[in-house]
């Protein structure tokens, strides 16, 4: 039994009068019992934080539609901008899929699949379903040169290139991600 629990046995004998015998079977006693576990909940292990949930269909058709500025999907599916933005993508747009892959390009990244960890994802962002080249590379669109591009660039090509047993579809999309940072400086 451990020291401490020896002296404050000791200590409850001198102060109340109890029985040394029956204080030390009850240490033993409480000692011996399994410690309850936590419960399990639905969070994320990181930040103990609720996991976002997964945005419904609705959600996702009412966020494309708003950002198309239009009224209703029927509406969004007659503006020209949005055709032109889905023309030569095979989408079902019967399907939350497909509207998934609108909402990623056109909205933003989900909040459920913002934080993801694995091999395709870089500051938290799954760069194979996701394009989002400032977020990935760390950098501020306002303020960044082309110097902070490539170097960013170069900083993720070491840890991601295919010759340093990298993903070559990451290294793909992020030399994609590079370029297209670029023609805009």
């Amino acid at each position: 039994m451990a020291s401490a629990m020896e002296a404050k046995i000791q200590e409850l004998v001198k102060q109340y009068g109890y029985d040394e015998q029956v204080l030390r079977e009850f240490a033993e006693f409480a000692q011996a019992q399994p410690k309850p576990r936590k419960k399990s909940t639905s969070t994320d292990s990181k930040s103990k934080r609720p996991k976002p949930k997964e945005p419904t269909m609705a959600e996702l058709q009412a966020a494309v539609v708003a950002a198309f500025n239009c009224s209703d999907v029927k509406e969004l599916k007659k503006h020209e901008a949005f055709k032109l933005a889905i023309a030569g993508l095979e989408l079902d747009l019967r399907k939350k899929d497909g509207w998934l892959i609108l909402y990623r390009e056109w909205v933003g990244v989900p909040e459920n699949e913002r934080h993801e960890e694995g091999p395709t994802c870089i500051n938290g962002i799954d760069v194979l379903k996701n394009f989002r080249p400032w977020h990935v590379f760390s950098l501020e669109p306002k303020t960044a040169t082309s110097d902070d591009i490539n170097t960013a660039f170069r900083r993720l090509a070491m840890q991601h290139h295919p010759d340093h047993g990298g993903n070559r579809e990451v290294f793909e999309r992020l030399q994609k991600m590079r370029d297209s940072l670029l023609a805009f400086r």
